[in-house]
């Protein structure tokens, strides 16, 4: 299952994703037990096991030897079925994967979509944090420091309990993946001589749309999101209404969806949209996107790309996924590289070659699909 394999490899490189299930590997004896059978929390296990065995002398970075054993994690095999000696066998994952009902649509001959299984992955680790919780809450050694800081507190920036203008609270009770990778947004609907109606909606991944004329980058497309939309509402008289979108809170990786796969009509099914859209080593959240907070300073949003996730072939019903990763190179000291995985291949490229930088008639078919960006300080 290659889509897993791509999707994992990337997660590797969101640090705050392998910092939280190192400690989890140290607070519950991973290292020594594995993954056990008859355990209530299989997929947490395996993600342990298999981010512990990619660790180079238990902390990041790992040597390119390493990322090559990433990238062939449960590709390649002999023609007798053996193992290779050098790769990480990642199928302890695809096993707690098949004991999951949610992931049975991801099986077999099915399209298989890399947005969906990444949403899939984190709700089931999602649910299984939850059950760890009342045994991280009794355990407290300096291992499970992070653990800790990401189920009691509001990390960097991310949401915290706020009472809306109608009185609705903004906060949830939260999992260590919430804390990760979710965010809030708020939906108001408004009418002439109408009170403003107020909805909240929880996401860990942020869908864009591509589609307007006027989005030809990231940023067109999160200033679109937080456009006045008209709506008709009131029958038969049609009051004239609009639906205005802002971001209520942002988590310390922003994972980006571009809508690429829509229904077509005329087609009589869903179609990839090819179009490609310009995006940026650092990204602004600009103030326009977020909804106002009265009493409060409004402050800038940045992040840092640490991942890239690409769709290849004009087909919604195929294709195939590759990745480039930010990786800081152990040959050049503190220097950060790109890296481009694609399946068991593992090649170091150019910055112009992540963000745009060629010419046309070098470009492949690949599309950005997905962006992970891991937040940075405030400015």
């Amino acid at each position: 299952m290659y889509l897993a394999n791509t999707v994992l490899q990337l997660l590797v490189y969101c640090p705050p994703f392998r910092e939280l299930f190192g400690d989890l590997g140290r607070l519950q004896g991973q290292r020594e037990r594995g993954v056990t059978d008859g355990s209530v929390t299989p997929l947490v296990d395996a993600t342990v096991k298999f981010l512990d065995e990619l660790a180079y002398k238990e902390k990041p970075p790992w040597t390119h030897q390493h990322l090559q054993q990433v990238a062939r994690s449960k590709a390649r095999e002999d023609e007798d079925g053996k193992e290779e000696d050098d790769s990480v066998q990642s199928t302890y994952v695809y096993d707690a994967m098949k004991e999951k009902r949610q992931f049975i649509v991801m099986r077999d001959d099915q399209q298989q979509d890399a947005a969906a299984f990444l949403d899939l992955y984190l709700n089931a680790l999602d649910e299984e944090l939850v059950t760890l919780r009342s045994s991280i809450s009794t355990h407290k050694p300096a291992s499970a420091l992070k653990v800790e800081e990401l189920k009691e507190e509001t990390s960097s920036g991310g949401a915290q309990t706020e009472v809306g203008e109608r009185g609705y609270t903004t906060s949830s009770v939260k999992s260590p993946i919430s804390r990760i990778f979710g965010g809030k947004s708020r939906s108001t609907v408004r009418a002439p001589n109408q009170p403003d109606s107020v909805t909240f909606q929880d996401w860990r991944l942020l869908q864009l749309n591509i589609q307007p004329d006027s989005v030809q980058t990231i940023q067109d497309s999160l200033v679109h999101i937080s456009q006045p939309q008209p709506l008709k509402a009131g029958q038969p008289s049609s009051i004239e209404a609009s639906q205005q979108v802002t971001l209520e809170a942002l988590p310390p990786i922003l994972v980006l969806h571009l809508e690429r796969f829509l229904y077509d009509g005329t087609a009589d099914g869903i179609v990839k949209i090819s179009k490609p859209i310009q995006f940026a080593p650092e990204l602004e959240i600009s103030l326009g996107v977020m909804t106002p907070v009265a009493g409060k300073s409004a402050e800038l949003v940045n992040y840092k790309l640490c991942g890239v996730l690409y769709h290849h072939g004009e087909s919604a019903n195929g294709g195939h996924y590759t990745i480039d990763v930010l990786h800081q190179s152990e040959d050049s000291g503190s220097e950060e590289a790109w890296l481009h995985i694609d399946d068991e291949g593992v090649n170091a490229v150019r910055h112009e070659d992540v963000f745009g930088g060629r010419d046309s008639e070098q470009l492949d078919d690949r599309c950005v699909y997905m962006l992970f960006y891991c937040r940075t300080a405030p400015v």
